[in-house]
């Protein structure tokens, strides 16, 4: 069983412990896009269920992308999930903008979460984006 752990260990992409990091960064996302497209936030529910579905699936389909090829190292496809990722995370921050303020900390704290996440996608984005894979393989 240690053998067989091992060698899937060495099979994911360098550097191993961000590869791993970002699996599951990327599973969260995915998740999240479940959560949304199932049972959309009530505190952004004004912003329409066909918006809310929009930007559930590209979470999902994003989340799930990447969760398949961060990996391996297959950059293509991961530049594609980072792609839906900041696209739906963009979405929500539009909407963000688009709500009318009850409470200006809370917003500028979800807000500022937005931002955060928006750079960390293109952070990784830009990480990746000259090969299709790894170039050392």
């Amino acid at each position: 069983m240690n053998k067989l752990l091992y060698s899937l260990w060495l099979k994911v992409q360098e550097p191993r412990a961000l590869s791993v990091i970002y699996f599951f960064a990327y599973l969260a996302i995915g998740l999240l896009g479940l959560f949304v497209a199932t049972d959309p936030p009530r505190t952004v529910s004004g912003l329409g269920s066909a918006l809310m579905i929009w930007w559930g699936a590209l979470l999902l389909f994003g989340g799930a992308l990447g969760s398949i090829a961060v990996l391996p190292g297959i950059w293509w496809l991961e530049r594609a999930a980072t792609g839906f990722c900041m696209t739906a995370i963009g979405l929500y921050g539009w909407g963000l903008a688009t709500l009318p303020v009850t409470q200006v900390s809370a917003r500028m704290a979800t807000f500022c979460f937005v931002v955060f996440a928006l750079l960390m996608f293109a952070t990784r984005l830009v990480k990746i984006r000259h090969y299709a894979y790894d170039p050392e393989k």
